[in-house]
């Protein structure tokens, strides 16, 4: 029997409700896809869906009301956190997460899906400015061998270069923070 017969003739019987579409498309005998759901689209305003979307929707709109307004969250992490909450039965996806924080009313707090967009990113230019300080603390560290200076890079940015001369041959770039040179000495150290 085919996806339409079915559907039609679960509509004359007067099963209407069901838990939800992919369970309806599997009663059929069919694998969930795009043409099985096209063809469900054709009769969705005959049919009502419900029970484990509601507990879905529960259980996600929970995890979004516990993070921080306007932040951005895994949504693989958020996926994992909530199918701890969920029966092995009514597991959620990636897919339903970026549905529900495009749906406004649903999504209250303004969440954002993390993406290498909206990271920082490695290759993104460090757009700092870098203080008298800061070059005094660079120029400690030059030693015989021990070339450090700061490099603009053609994607606009600044970065700390480190070369030696010795055994290693290093040729790094730092992002110019504290954090790298600290990093910085104890590379120097290590020599």
């Amino acid at each position: 029997m085919s996806l339409k017969n079915f559907i039609q003739n679960q509509i004359n019987k007067g099963k209407t409700s069901w838990e939800s579409r992919s369970a309806l498309i599997r009663a059929a005998g069919e694998t969930v896809n795009g043409h099985s759901n096209r063809i469900l689209k054709e009769y969705e305003n005959k049919l009502h869906f419900g029970l484990s979307l509601d507990i879905k929707n529960k259980e996600i709109k929970k995890f979004f009301d516990k993070q921080p307004k306007n932040s951005l969250i895994s949504v693989e992490g958020a996926v994992k956190i909530i199918n701890q909450n969920l029966p092995k039965k009514i597991q959620i996806s990636e897919t339903i997460i970026y549905n529900r924080l495009k749906d406004l009313q649903f999504n209250t707090k303004n969440l954002k899906g993390q993406t290498l967009d909206n990271q920082v990113s490695k290759t993104a230019p460090y757009n700092v400015k870098i203080s008298d300080s800061f070059k005094s603390k660079l120029k400690e560290l030059r030693k015989p061998g021990v070339y450090l200076y700061i490099e603009h890079t053609l994607q606009g940015g600044t970065t700390l270069r480190l070369k030696t001369n010795d055994y290693r041959k290093l040729n790094k770039s730092f992002p110019p923070n504290e954090d790298s040179i600290n990093l910085i000495k104890t590379l120097i150290k290590d020599k």
